[in-house]
């Protein structure tokens, strides 16, 4: 009689068992492996997320901040940011006028500088009052500007902010403050129409669609045109006040 009870030898059972163990070793090798980087693009992504988040806080903060300097008459104040790598700087000017639509040459003007936070695709603006987010080439309305055209005498006061001197644009692991100076106004120039009609406003910005959406969220306000730097809206009031409120902005460490 045989003395192998079966087919396969010790020797054949042996080599089963190394196969299995490296069959299993490398299942866990590879599991590892996308673990690690899966989880690692996650924490990286969720770091991003949460920066941008804390540049938002402080732009809220900032445009609080300079509400007190035009509305409430303070001379100035600060805001401090933590820029984590990215960029902090004043952009082109948008260009923001409202005009009499009979007669154009009756208008207000101005050309504020926004202030920018870029990090990659990514932007935070801060412009004429307003709170807008960038992502490539589509933009959306954080907060709105302290615009009015639900009332008989619309109103559309405008954050001027600007800047004369220093560095135009700052990059930083570190905190950049922010200050925020008020700058007297220009009487001269008028910036109310006692007249009732119709009223043209005009945005011109690179982050139009954000502007458009929020006139086209204005019950009483009609866009007329929207280009891809462009947008027109309309609005029939009693009159309009459109007061120009320069702020000056400058950087410090």
């Amino acid at each position: 009689m045989s003395g192998r009870s079966g087919r396969f030898s010790t020797t054949d059972r042996g080599v089963s068992d190394v196969v299995g163990y490296v069959l299993v070793f490398s299942l866990i090798v590879a599991t590892v492996g996308v673990v690690t980087v899966a989880g690692f693009g996650t924490i990286d992504d969720r770091q991003a997320a949460e920066r941008i988040n804390n540049v938002e806080r402080a732009f809220d903060v900032f445009a609080a901040n300079v509400e007190t300097v035009y509305r409430d008459d303070a001379p100035s104040r600060a805001t401090e940011m933590r820029l984590a790598g990215g960029s902090l700087g004043v952009g082109e000017p948008v260009v923001i006028t409202v005009a009499d639509a009979d007669d154009p040459t009756v208008n207000v003007t101005a050309s504020p500088r926004p202030l920018i936070y870029e990090d990659g695709d990514t932007e935070i603006v801060y412009t004429a009052g307003a709170m807008l987010r960038s992502e490539g080439d589509s933009s959306v309305m954080l907060h709105e500007p302290p615009f009015r055209t639900d009332t008989p005498t619309a109103s559309f006061p405008i954050v001027d902010t600007f800047q004369s001197s220093g560095v135009t644009s700052v990059s930083t692991d570190g905190t950049i403050r922010v200050r925020s100076t008020a700058r007297g106004v220009n009487t001269t120039t008028p910036s109310s129409f006692d007249t009732s009609g119709t009223y043209t406003v005009t945005v011109e910005s690179r982050r139009s669609d954000a502007w458009a959406r929020y006139f086209e969220s204005q019950s009483s306000v009609t866009v007329l045109e929207h280009e891809a730097d462009r947008v027109v809206a309309e609005v029939s009031t009693d009159g309009v006040a459109a007061p120009r409120f320069p702020v000056r902005l400058r950087f410090s460490r």
